[in-house]
C-alpha cells in the first residue's frame, strides 16, 4: 500500500506540472514573458519530481515481487519425487 502513496503523490505532481505549462503558455501568448519564463522553471521541477516519485514507486514494486520470487523455493532441478 505504501508504493500507491508514492504513486498517486507522482500523477498529482505531473498533473499539477502540466498544469503549470499551460499556464506559461496562456502567459507567453499574452505577452508577459518574465511571468510566463519564471512559472515554466517550477513546471519543469513538478513535472520532473512527479516522473521521479512514479519510477520509485514502480521500481519498489519490482524489486518487492522479485524478492518474494527468490525467496520462495521453487522445485529443483533434478529433484525426484
Amino acid at each position: 500500500m505504501r508504493f500507491w502513496t508514492r504513486e498517486i503523490a507522482g500523477w498529482l505532481l505531473v498533473g499539477l506540472g502540466l498544469f503549470v505549462f499551460y499556464v506559461c503558455v496562456s502567459l507567453l501568448g499574452s505577452a508577459k514573458f518574465i511571468e510566463g519564463g519564471s512559472l515554466t522553471v517550477i513546471g519543469v521541477v513538478l513535472f520532473r519530481g512527479g516522473v521521479h516519485l512514479i519510477k520509485v514507486a514502480v521500481a519498489a514494486q519490482v524489486c518487492l515481487q522479485a524478492q518474494d520470487k527468490v525467496e520462495r523455493p521453487g522445485p529443483r532441478r533434478g529433484a525426484r519425487p
